[in-house]
């Protein structure tokens, strides 16, 4: 049994990961924002400890008596009033935690990086641990990939740091939701679905906070695990949902040029009038153009991770959203 901290408790991967480890039998310090939305830990029988992960202080509490971290905390958001603030959070705050659980003497930590770091090879391309930084047209895959770097420099001076990056986690518990979630949500709201012409690797959300436990038991210091199912269309995808739903539905594939027009239209918007985060950006467009395909086959082979079909993965993720009424009722699964 270990004691394990878990920053981003609170969020979509994160209280599946403390769900993980509290199947183990482990103890978990939950870490959350103070003001943060708590119903993912409900009924969790997980420490809470309200914290920022750029407060250094705060951090040096939270490692006490702890042997294992899992770092999840980040900001992942298309646009922000402040956009420094995604630096801060997703890079110096990874800092400030290992900072911290360094000087804890933390036996093991598991940093959560993302696709966006080495996603973004091309359409027929899949990324893997060794691809390149691709994605620097993006704010978050910029922050994402600093963040990554930090991990990596502090596992050479030492500690015992591995990395997990998740793909498009799909599943019950998206509160936010994801983009991935808001694609599905709207796919089996709306009559028709309306997507770009992109491919992802997609996964669930508990077979990857499951990996996240078998990295911490299982994985090699300084080494980094793609964590997914499957590739597949964003059409595909909406399909899927639709399949699961029992509904014929429409699906309308966006060129990628009319996508970019819209999306400097949507953030224009943003910038001079609502101050609203837009729902797609020139930015995110340019990710889409590219794609997120990946092979996690190292996560597999290495780590044991599991993974399930995707359909299951849609289907409970739409079962959660029905039960939450987040789904029309006309159309509940």
């Amino acid at each position: 049994m270990k004691r394990c901290l878990v920053t981003g408790a609170a969020g979509f991967i994160g209280s599946h990961v403390v769900r993980a480890l509290l199947e183990d039998g482990h103890e978990v310090r939950a870490l959350h924002l103070p003001c943060e939305d708590l119903s993912n830990l409900e009924a969790l029988p997980a420490e809470r400890f309200a914290g920022d992960v750029t407060d250094a202080a705060r951090m040096a509490e939270a490692m006490r008596d702890i042997d294992w971290v899992f770092h999840l905390a980040a900001i992942y958001a298309l646009w922000l009033p402040e956009p420094a603030r995604m630096h801060q959070v997703n890079v110096a705050g990874t800092r400030v935690v290992l900072t911290a659980a360094a000087k804890a003497g933390v036996g093991r930590v598991v940093h959560t990086s993302s696709i966006a770091r080495f996603g973004g090879q091309g359409l027929g391309k899949a990324a893997t641990e060794a691809s390149p930084f691709a994605l620097g047209v993006e704010p978050y895959a910029r922050s994402k990939a600093e963040a990554h770097a930090v991990a990596e420099d502090f596992a050479r001076r030492g500690l015992d740091v591995v990395i997990v990056a998740p793909t498009g986690p799909i599943g019950p518990g998206d509160v936010g939701p994801t983009p991935t979630g808001r694609l599905l949500l709207t796919s089996a709201s709306l009559p028709v679905a309306v997507v770009t012409r992109s491919i992802s690797c997609f996964g669930d959300v508990r077979d990857m906070a499951r990996a996240h436990v078998l990295a911490a038991e299982r994985g090699r210091t300084g080494e980094s695990y793609l964590l997914g199912a499957r590739d597949a269309s964003l059409r595909e995808l909406a399909e899927i949902a639709h399949a699961v739903l029992g509904r014929q539905r429409p699906v309308i594939e966006v060129p990628i040029p009319l996508a970019r027009l819209g999306a400097r239209v949507a953030l224009a918007w943003t910038e001079r009038v609502s101050r609203r985060a837009p729902l797609v950006t020139p930015a995110a467009v340019e990710v889409s153009a590219l794609g997120l395909r990946a092979s996690c086959d190292k996560a597999r082979t290495e780590l044991g991770a599991p993974t399930r079909p995707l359909e299951e993965s849609v289907r409970d993720a739409l079962r959660w959203w029905s039960e939450h009424g987040r789904l029309p009722r006309r159309l509940r699964a």
